[in-house]
């Protein structure tokens, strides 16, 4: 993730680095690419090292940068937006994944309720592997945020188990605001009520549902699926 921010645009405020790892050609290149960008380099013991991560092993090295901070009207007034909706996310391993994904396939911003992960912590942008430093997360109520998209007219796709067409079936291009559940239920009928339609992952008798990170990945690639086929 450090290499990857610090390839970015993102402003990374100091990269620190294990005194037990600066043989290692990987640390090596972190720190060229971190001076080059004007970034302050701090080598550090191992230990101290650890104790800041929060986050298990730290691989040698840990950064310290401003995420980005924007807001849905800024990301509505971009050009065919694309944004996802969490009603719920229980685990901070899939938001991470979640973020991964979305900064692969070009997703705009990625809102998620209160009610559950909605911050970006160590755990998060680790396995994001830098997807936190691209892609905002924006904790809002879904309601208030389906609100501002409909006026807008930018589509809003639900993706819920057994409901409305098969994904690949369903048009995913062009501006799109994408509705998930939680990971132990599905949307809500409030929510179902904000969706233009519906849309599901077949899969075989007896599978419930699928993970929620796993689902947006495969909707997101039918998406750039669809777009790479355009006219």
């Amino acid at each position: 993730m450090v290499h990857d921010a610090l390839k970015s645009k993102r402003r990374v405020e100091t990269v620190f680095l294990s005194n037990a790892s600066r043989t290692e050609p990987r640390i090596k290149e972190i720190e060229i690419l971190a001076k080059n960008k004007g970034t302050k380099v701090t080598w550090i013991g191992a230990n101290e090292l650890l104790k800041m991560a929060e986050s298990g092993n730290p691989q040698g090295v840990i950064a310290t940068m401003k995420l980005p901070e924007v807001n849905l009207e800024e990301i509505l007034n971009k050009k065919k937006p694309l944004i996802l909706l969490f009603n719920r996310l229980d685990y901070e391993q899939n938001l991470g994944a979640i973020l991964r994904t979305a900064w692969a396939s070009r997703v705009d911003a990625i809102i998620v309720s209160n009610n559950g992960v909605n911050q970006v912590s160590p755990v998060v942008a680790k396995i994001s592997m830098g997807g936190a430093a691209y892609v905002p997360v924006i904790t809002e109520s879904l309601f208030q945020a389906l609100t501002l998209i409909k006026k807008q007219a930018i589509p809003v796709v639900g993706v819920e188990v057994g409901k409305g067409e098969i994904y690949t079936e369903s048009k995913l291009t062009g501006p799109l605001a994408l509705v998930f559940g939680g990971e132990a239920a599905g949307l809500t009928e409030p929510l179902i009520k904000y969706c233009d339609r519906l849309i599901n992952i077949p899969m075989v008798e007896n599978v419930a549902s699928l993970n929620v990170s796993v689902a947006t990945a495969i909707v997101l690639f039918e998406r750039l699926r669809q777009l790479r086929h355009q006219p």
